[in-house]
Order: C-alpha cells, then sequence, then structure tokens
C-alpha cells in the first residue's frame, strides 16, 4: 500500500527481542511492513502488534494517536519519521547477522549421517540425471491440454530429499516474501543464503513445477550444496560434552548455577552442574537465582555470606552461557523453558526485606553513634 511522504512508525519486537515488523500511519490509514528474514515467531508478534493498532484506530484513535500509544509499551521503539513507505519497505529489507545465525542453527550439524547421505547423492549425480526432460505439454484427443511438468530421475529426487535432511529446507525462511537468493560472480553462496534457497526451490516446486530444473541448469542447486558441505566440513566436531545435559542441544558451556535456602537454624543447598545450552542454562539460572532471593537470607550466615555468594557465582557463570549462541536441534528431549527475566518475577523481590532490614540496622546504629 502506497502512502504520501511523510509517514511515522515504530519498531516493534518479538518477546525475546527479535525485531518482528514496522508499523506506520499517515494522516488517516494504519499500515504494516514485516520483516521477510526474520523467524516465524517475529512474523506472527508483527501481525499481533499489527492487530492492536487497527483495534486501537477501529476505536476512533487517530493515527498518530495509536503509535503514541503503543511506543509507551515494552518491545515498541519510539515514533520516527520516514519520507514515504517505501522507506520502510527498504528497513524491512535489511538482513541481520542474528538472521543468519538463527537460519544455520537450524542445521542438523549433529546428523553425520545425513550430511553424508547429501555428499553421496550429489556426487552420484550424472550428467543424464542433470539433462531434465519435461512430460505433458500436448493437445489430448478431447481437446484439453496436458499441462508439461518435469521429469526427475530417482537419483536427483534423492539429492533434493537430502537438503530436507540436513535441516536446509526450513520453515523460519519465508520464501515467498523473499526474492531467489543469487550465487556471487564467482558461483558461491553463503552458507545461510544456501539455506534460503534450498528452502525456496523445494518448496517453490509444489506450486510452480520446473523450479527445481532451473535451479539444476543455472547452477543455483550446485552451488547450493558445495555451500553447505563447506559450512559442515568447518563445523567443530561434537563430543557428549559439548551438548547440553537437558535438550542435548549445542554449543554448550559446562557451567554450575546453585541456589540456596538459610532458614533461621538449618541452611539447603543445591547446586547443578553439566554441559548446558543457552536457553537451558538460562532457565536453570533464573530459577535457581529467583530462589535465593526468595527463601535464602533467613539465617545471619545467609544473611552475610551464603546467600550473596551464592547469586554473585550464578552471575558469574550465566555469563558464560550468555555467550553461546542459539543451539541446534535437541537430541535428548524439549528443551527448558527460561520463563520471564529474574527482575519480573515477584518471589525475587522478597530479598527486600533484609536488604531493608540491614540497611534500617546502619542507619539507627549511625543515628545512636551522633
Amino acid at each position: 500500500m502506497s502512502s504520501p511522504s511523510p509517514v511515522h512508525y515504530v519498531t516493534v519486537t518479538a518477546p525475546d527481542g527479535e525485531l518482528a515488523a514496522y508499523l506506520w500511519v499517515d494522516a488517516t490509514a494504519v499500515g504494516w511492513v514485516h520483516r521477510p528474514a526474520g523467524s516465524s515467531g517475529a512474523y506472527k508478534a508483527g501481525e499481533e502488534w499489527h492487530d492492536r493498532a487497527r483495534e486501537l484506530h477501529g476505536r476512533g484513535l487517530a493515527p498518530r494517536g495509536v503509535l503514541s500509544m503503543l511506543s509507551r509499551e515494552p518491545g515498541v521503539g519510539p515514533v520516527t519519521e520516514a519520507p514515504d513507505v517505501a522507506a520502510i519497505e527498504e528497513l524491512a529489507r535489511v538482513v541481520t547477522p542474528d538472521d543468519d545465525r538463527r537460519l544455520l542453527n537450524g542445521l542438523d550439524r549433529d546428523n553425520a549421517d545425513a550430511w553424508r547421505e547429501l555428499a553421496d547423492a550429489f556426487d552420484a549425480l550424472t550428467d543424464e540425471d542433470r539433462d531434465i526432460k519435461w512430460g505433458g505439454g500436448q493437445k489430448l484427443a478431447d481437446g484439453v491440454y496436458h499441462v508439461a511438468f518435469p521429469l526427475y530421475s530417482q537419483p536427483l529426487e534423492r539429492a533434493v530429499r537430502a537438503l530436507s535432511g540436513v535441516g536446509a529446507v526450513t520453515p523460519e525462511y519465508r520464501w515467498v516474501d523473499s526474492p531467489m537468493p543469487e550465487p556471487s560472480p564467482d558461483g558461491r553462496l553463503s552458507a545461510a543464503d544456501a539455506v534460503r534457497a534450498a528452502t525456496a526451490v523445494v518448496r517453490r516446486e509444489r506450486f510452480s513445477d520446473g523450479t527445481i530444473a532451473a535451479a539444476v541448469k543455472s547452477g543455483l542447486l550446485d552451488a547450493v550444496v558445495a555451500s553447505l558441505r563447506a559450512w559442515y566440513a568447518e563445523q567443530p566436531s561434537v563430543g557428549p560434552g559439548d551438548m547440553c545435559r537437558f535438550c542435548g542441544g549445542s554449543p554448550a558451556a559446562d557451567v554450575t548455577f546453585r541456589a540456596h535456602r538459610g532458614l533461621v537454624i538449618l541452611m539447603g543447598f543445591r547446586k547443578t552442574d553439566g554441559p548446558m545450552c543457552f536457553t537451558c542454562g538460562l532457565a536453570v539460572y533464573r530459577a535457581y537465582t529467583t530462589h535465593t532471593l526468595c527463601v535464602g537470607w533467613w539465617s545471619p550466615l545467609s544473611l552475610f555470606v551464603f546467600a550473596p555468594l551464592t547469586l554473585v557465582r550464578n552471575v558469574l557463570a550465566v555469563r558464560r552461557v550468555k555467550r553461546l549462541p542459539a543451539p541446534g536441534p535437541g537430541t535428548l528431549g524439549p528443551r527448558y523453558d527460561p520463563g520471564v527475566p529474574v527482575h519480573r518475577r515477584p518471589r525475587a523481590y522478597v530479598a527486600l526485606v533484609p536488604v531493608l532490614w540491614v540497611l534500617f540496622m546502619i542507619v539507627t546504629g549511625l543515628s545512636g553513634a551522633v
């Protein structure tokens, strides 16, 4: 939808902080431009923000008022002016390193058999497999034209299936909204663009016969596989210690998180250690830290020694976890849900009681000494 200049817009994000879309308004309309390179979760979040904007507008709020109201909410950027909607669409087309990383994290680097199958299947293709013939296309006796369709050989179909086997065909890339990636002049693709191209070629074939044939003829399919194989060859080998102890995803960091409970007489200690991925490690950190903030203070030693020491050690450990990229597919079971951050958990604020008590005692002592 076009709009006269200028327009105003805000950025909106998904719950995990990923930039999801741009909401824009002019004098009369409320519009939405999503990021084609964003994740499926970000796309859904963008739709929800758009629905909220339309609902506010439908209640009679002026377009600028809609943006002003939304800009006060978490996850929404400030109101910004743009010369026209085309400028916002240009912003939305920007592909970030996080977009690339998300696609690469979806590749199943731990499945050596799938990568071997990809290599074997493409190495086995012959010139005859690549010289794709077409069937149909003729007029039948009853006057109906038989639509032409490509005749793919079994080896070529095997090779295409192998792309899905390594995770290169993904729902995280919305190919309908994005142009087909093209190799550089030297015939190369980045690994992330290889995932985009593989997804677009395989998915588009279902709606447009001959997409795979065109990719074979142009060399795009060969560039996709060459890039993926080169990426896989560069990946470090993954051993048991590199996989998360909870979900089996990788990469993972070998860390220890602790929780402390201090009662008037009794004290309790708990720890969980081992390799943890970004997601599971963050979940354990938040759970144990919240527990300590809530019940870790109620004895003298807990108040002045064990609880503060536990919190500091957890903060140091979670730094290692936060340096990890998002984990790849898990092999052991479901991944822990980190939930909301510690500062958004009401139980954590129980820690204010002993802190305020200590401050009160200090102030009282100082006042008595004067």
